[in-house]
């Protein structure tokens, strides 16, 4: 069983979606972390098959057009697929960047895996700049209610 159909077979026991999306989701995942890169012209090189990288490009944007995210659902998928035993190392970062003229803020909260750190819930902040310390609480906060039991070992955040 290759490395797409694993990640379906798992998001499957978590998500009530079609197959096309549960599909589109593993593919992306693996692309991502095979590619290094979230630009969806990179990542729909990788897509399986022989559909040319304008089809793959276009069955994306579909996926993010029909596809609802579910917060807690999803913070506990990539907790079950990420998480070390025991106490968790958590990240706390903010990163920007511009799509077109707009601006994308994002504080993020990661579980630290292998020496990478993977998202698992995340802030669009509204503004430039750094985040304030009621915006880091309340993301702390959301993490605490959808895990309240898990021991965390570390946090590391800079400033």
């Amino acid at each position: 069983m290759n490395s797409i159909s694993s990640l379906t077979l798992q998001f499957k026991l978590y998500l009530k979606w079609n197959k096309s999306h549960l599909d589109v989701l593993s593919i992306l995942i693996v692309a991502i972390i095979k590619r290094r890169t979230v630009n969806w012209t990179e990542l729909a090189t990788t897509f399986p098959g022989m559909a040319q990288t304008s089809s793959c490009y276009r069955r994306i944007q579909r996926f993010f057009k029909d596809v609802a995210f579910d917060e807690e659902t999803f913070a506990q998928l990539i907790a079950r697929l990420f998480s070390p035993e025991g106490a968790w190392m958590l990240s706390m970062d903010r990163t920007n960047w511009m799509f077109g003229a707009f601006k994308i803020n994002i504080l993020y909260l990661a579980i630290n895996y292998k020496n990478m750190a993977i998202p698992i819930l995340w802030t669009l902040l509204p503004k430039k700049g750094c985040s304030n310390t009621q915006e880091r609480i309340e993301l702390l906060e959301r993490f605490m209610k959808i895990f309240p039991e898990q021991p965390i070992q570390r946090l590391l955040a800079d400033r």
